[in-house]
Formats: C-alpha cells, structure tokens, sequence
C-alpha cells in the first residue's frame, strides 16, 4: 500500500514539472507543445535546466504523442495576459 502511494506522488510530480502539461496550462496546447516549450526555452535555461530537459524531454515527447489525436483538432487561442515565455512559439502562427 505504501509503495503505491510513494509511486503515485512520484508521478503526481513529474506530471506538475511536464512541460506538455505546462504548456497547456500557459494557453498553448497544440502538436508537440510541450517539445516546443522547451525549444523556445532552450537557449536561456541555465546548466541545470539544461539537465532536467535532456531527462524531462523523453517524458514531454510522449505525453505529446498520447494526446496528439486531441491536440491535432485544437489550435492555441492567444490568452487575455498575452503568451507565456515557452509558448512565443505559438504567437508566430
């Protein structure tokens, strides 16, 4: 029972540090947002950053491609703050 609820609070907090769940939180959800989330990010994140991106990525990578059958029929609508620092990507379109 124990090892169970240690197992389900370790991914409760991965998911929180996900970026797909990120960006979809931030207004951007869309293919791969959150691979693109970190694209936009990439070249100001410090070495540590760095690190959880290179151990993050495989996680985002398939979270995107789970929800890839809903994110192909919804396209980012620019929230009322403006977009979010990871999702300028979405701006461009």
């Amino acid at each position: 029972m124990l090892v169970r609820a240690i197992l389900c609070a370790a991914l409760a907090f991965g998911a929180l540090g996900c970026q797909t769940t990120r960006s979809w939180v931030q207004g951007c959800p869309d293919v791969y947002s959150g691979v693109r989330y970190y694209a936009d990010q990439f070249g100001w994140l410090p070495f540590d950053g760095k690190v959880f991106f290179t151990i993050d990525l495989p996680l985002s990578l398939a979270a995107d491609t789970l929800s890839l059958p809903v994110t192909l029929f919804v396209s980012p609508s620019e929230p009322a703050h403006g977009y979010a620092i990871g999702c300028r990507w979405a701006a461009r379109r």
